[in-house]
């Protein structure tokens, strides 16, 4: 009986904790109750056993996780980046290059590299310095 007593615990815990190592514990103790309902060995038995399945299951679970594929993480995060090619529409020239856009309900500043873009026109998001969009006219428009 405590076998089943301590294979609910373990998982009950495993649900809390995401790692797959006390589900690996709750399937050790489960089995273990199973065999010591089937077989009605020693104590000793019965936690050699339970510790034999604990290790032979840590060891899987371990190994499963060392081939699992870890996605490493971008280093240009520029390709990340949702806004690149989207369109926006200049709303006001500051002047040298600096432009007020409309883009995502809100405005925005921006750049564009030597391009005097007039008001109501569109232009394209090529990249972003921080909060400040660079931008280029839309080719043909």
């Amino acid at each position: 009986m405590i076998w089943w007593i301590l294979a609910i615990v373990a998982f009950v815990l495993e649900l809390f904790s995401g790692t797959f190592y006390l589900l690996v514990l709750s399937l050790a103790f489960l089995l273990t109750g199973v065999f010591n309902v089937l077989f009605s060995p020693s104590e000793a038995i019965n936690i050699t056993l339970c510790a034999i399945l604990a290790i032979i299951g840590i060891f899987i679970v371990a190994a499963l996780q060392r081939r699992k594929k870890v996605i490493p993480e971008s280093q240009n995060t520029q390709y990340d980046d949702l806004d690149l090619g989207q369109t926006v529409q200049i709303v006001q020239n500051d002047g040298n290059g600096s432009y007020r856009v409309q883009y995502r309900g809100t405005i925005w500043k921006a750049q564009a590299q030597s391009v005097d873009l007039a008001n109501q026109t569109h232009a394209t998001i090529v990249s972003r310095n921080g909060n400040i969009l660079n931008i280029q006219p839309i080719e043909g428009a």
